[in-house]
């Protein structure tokens, strides 16, 4: 019997974006689920595109950690904790890590461009889960993962995170860095099992 091994990646990603997110929400507001406004997250790392052109690279890695409404955060934590629990092992967590960085930021970055200023910051971890569900949509479909539970979690991961886009989005359309990060993680996902049968 196979052990299974713990998904350090997940874990860490999932404590970063739960204790930074209150963090700064305290910082903020003076309390942990305290309402902010998203324009308060700019010296926190959410970014435009202006803040890339000024070399503040930081903020692709804290922007995604952060958010306005914290329940929202926790719903995107236990999604980041089920998803990573199903298929980091598979994959690897430098391939899990790397998804979630480039798919997450090049996401954020795009969602940054569809809201007008000063509003457009991008900020939270939605786009970099909906990567990662594309990615274990992607193997499921492939028969790489297996089992009930492993769909339920794909499918609680992308459903809502779609049809909140469809209900409150002003066109009722998917939010445009949601497309982007999705079909990003597909992509590299394909990627990166190329190199690996190369470098095999």
């Amino acid at each position: 019997m196979t052990k299974r091994r713990i998904p350090y990646a997940t874990l860490v990603l999932v404590f970063s974006t739960v204790v930074i997110s209150l963090g700064v929400n305290f910082q903020i507001s003076g309390s942990l689920f305290g309402k902010i406004n998203i324009t308060e997250l700019e010296p926190f790392g959410g970014f435009t595109y202006k803040h890339i052109l000024d070399l503040e690279l930081w903020r692709l890695v804290v922007s995604q950690l952060i958010h306005v409404k914290q329940y929202h955060m926790i719903y995107n934590a236990f999604s980041l904790l089920a998803l990573g629990c199903v298929f980091e092992r598979k994959i690897g967590s430098g391939v899990f890590l790397s998804i979630w960085f480039i798919a997450g930021s090049v996401g954020t970055f795009a969602s940054t461009f569809t809201v007008p200023e000063p509003w457009n910051l991008g900020t939270g971890g939605s786009q970099a889960i909906l990567a990662l569900a594309a990615v274990g949509l992607t193997m499921y479909l492939r028969r790489e993962i297996r089992g009930k539970l492993a769909l339920a979690i794909l499918v609680l991961t992308i459903l809502p995170a779609f049809a909140l886009d469809l209900i409150f989005s002003e066109h009722h359309l998917p939010k445009v860095g949601h497309v982007v990060s999705f079909a990003l993680g597909v992509v590299l996902l394909f990627c990166f099992q190329q190199r690996r049968k190369i470098c095999y």
